[in-house]
């Protein structure tokens, strides 16, 4: 995250998207690095340990946001939300299965989901589908666009796919989507450009690899677990 992109929805600069920290660990960082000073206490977790999925909890799922309905909907969404902002494309919303899916009236499913699945994307598969959204983006027009089956867990890099996503709709239907308008989402004005000029996806995530390195260690402090 760019400095001068913080914001409600990226409160940190130099947050990478996925930070792996807990609501209190959270709570805590903020506290310090932003000097807010509030007499803060926070409560740890008993019986869980960071490696964990929520579906070992034996706790009943609750919507953290009205479309975010399923854990496979959770993990998708770090990679699915640099689309998101985008004005002439669903992420699924007004279906049965938000941030699972995406489409577009330009977009060809079959088309789509050959590219992505020979880039070989490591955790996912990827099929064509047509969907007809009944609110937000593209409400009561039936789309074609591609859904996201997670394959294995412990390999999917959401923020990798992300830009697989976004790499391939540029290179497919070029200047379709606007990616400056998502510079809060996406937090980097170089990594835009770089998606811009569809560079491979891979490249761009070795670009930032050392500040997400830094902010690793940075964080260290701040976790309970």
């Amino acid at each position: 995250m760019d400095s001068a992109h913080t914001s409600f929805v990226g409160y940190f600069a130099g947050m990478p998207i996925r930070h792996g920290m807990t609501m209190g660990e959270l709570a805590k960082f903020y506290n310090v690095e932003k000097k807010i000073g509030a007499e803060l206490t926070v409560i740890p977790m008993q019986d869980w340990n960071r490696g964990d999925w929520f579906d070992s909890t034996n706790l009943t799922w609750i919507n953290p946001s009205p479309n975010m309905r399923s854990l496979n909907a959770a993990m998708l969404y770090p990679g699915l939300c640099i689309v998101e902002y985008a004005k002439n494309l669903s992420v699924g919303r007004g279906t049965d299965s938000p941030f699972e899916q995406i489409g577009a009236d330009f977009i060809g499913g079959r088309e789509l989901a050959l590219y992505l699945n020979q880039r070989q994307i490591p955790g996912v598969r990827v099929y064509a589908t047509s969907f007809k959204p009944t609110e937000s983006v593209f409400k009561g027009v039936k789309v074609e666009g591609v859904r996201f089956v997670i394959t294995n867990r412990e390999l999917l890099d959401a923020t990798r796919l992300g830009l697989e996503l976004a790499v391939a709709i540029q290179k497919l239907y070029p200047r379709k989507l606007d990616f400056t308008t998502g510079k809060r989402l996406i937090g980097s004005d170089d990594v835009i450009k770089r998606i811009q000029a569809a560079e491979d996806p891979r490249t761009i995530q070795t670009s930032f690899q050392d500040a997400v390195d830094a902010f690793a260690e940075h964080r260290v402090r701040y976790l309970l677990y």
